[in-house]
């Protein structure tokens, strides 16, 4: 990622070093991540009401990926004002 690889040359290079993965267990697996909220777990409330209020998202209905989507959005408008 540090060298700018693309998300195909990520996954490439997962497949060649990473531990084998059966087609069902890295679907299971994304689907799990995909759908992740850490609203849902009371350890990780309170950062992530933090982290997507200033977004005006509603930390219930957002999952990880939404905001980290929505975080890197605002990030790059900012950099480019």
């Amino acid at each position: 990622m540090e060298n700018g690889a693309s998300d195909q040359e990520m996954v490439e290079w997962l497949n060649r070093n990473g531990e084998k993965k059966t087609p069902d267990e890295i679907k299971r697996w994304g689907d799990e991540v995909t759908a992740s909220n850490p609203y849902n777990d009371p350890e990780r409330r309170e950062w992530f009401v933090e982290q997507v209020k200033p977004l005006g998202l509603d930390p219930a209905k957002t999952t990880l990926f939404d905001w980290l989507e929505k975080d890197d959005k605002a990030c790059h408008a900012q950099k480019a004002a």
